[in-house]
């Protein structure tokens, strides 16, 4: 398991790839072509489809995992201040 700090650091930098632009448009524009390339396929070509829509499980997947990175990162940046606020408190007590 891994330490609060690594917590930090990898969500500080899941932070720089989600809120990165060449990131969100890149992301944006394989997302748009994945879903046109499916609405336009034809019903028959039924393992083509299962593959587009795998594409966009997968790239969906990618960003969830991101954000969870993120979010734990954000929890955990929360437990380490208070535990130096409690450490603060009790050399001052």
């Amino acid at each position: 398991m891994s330490t609060f700090e690594q917590r930090v650091h990898a969500a500080s930098r899941g932070r720089e790839v989600l809120e990165n632009e060449a990131y969100q448009q890149a992301f944006a524009d394989i997302e748009n072509e994945v879903t046109e390339k499916w609405k336009n396929s034809p019903a028959r070509d039924a393992e083509g489809r299962e593959k587009l829509w795998m594409y966009l499980a997968m790239l969906k997947k990618l960003k969830s995992q991101l954000d969870t990175t993120l979010e734990t990162g954000k929890l955990a940046q929360l437990e380490v201040e208070h535990k130096q606020g409690l450490m603060h408190r009790l050399k001052n007590w």
